[in-house]
């Protein structure tokens, strides 16, 4: 993982600040052409201790499907995230969905967070969160940031 830049750093502040728990993928050039990234064990432990899904009760060769929202400050788009796990090795892997190919840039850090049993996802390169969550005006981050800890 590269050294975070300033809004990421705030961000990630943010967050801890708030005690949620998030994990961060790195969508690489090469993550952003092949539309898959492995499943790192930090990622494999996030999705497992929240709820999310346990790679381990996943057969080799298998591809299923978890929903995700994408949240962006003018939108919660619905995606059905691919979890894989690779056949011969077991390698543990996943894909968000073309739906984040508009709103992401390589090398730019997303964020994974999960809230009753649902994962949510956000650019946190892109989007400063708390701009989003002090506005006046009402978004998708500000109210599902609202209702996270309720």
């Amino acid at each position: 993982m590269r050294n975070l830049t300033d809004i990421e750093s705030r961000n990630e502040s943010f967050l801890k600040e708030r005690n949620i728990h998030f994990a961060k993928v790195l969508m690489t050039e090469n993550i952003l052409s092949h539309h898959i990234f492995d499943a790192t064990q930090s990622i494999d432990h996030f999705l497992k201790e929240e709820g999310i899904h346990d790679f381990d009760l996943q057969r080799s060769g298998e591809k299923a499907f978890i929903r995700v929202h994408l949240l962006t400050f003018k939108r919660d788009v619905i995606i059905n995230t691919s979890v894989y796990k690779a056949a011969k090795r077991g390698d543990k892997r996943m894909w968000f969905g073309a739906e984040i190919i508009p709103v992401t840039s390589p090398n730019d850090i997303y964020l994974m967070i999960a809230k009753a049993g649902e994962l949510f996802i956000l650019n946190m390169s892109r989007i400063d969160i708390m701009s989003c969550c002090t506005t006046d005006l009402d978004n998708p981050i500000k109210r599902f940031m609202n209702n996270y800890s309720k």
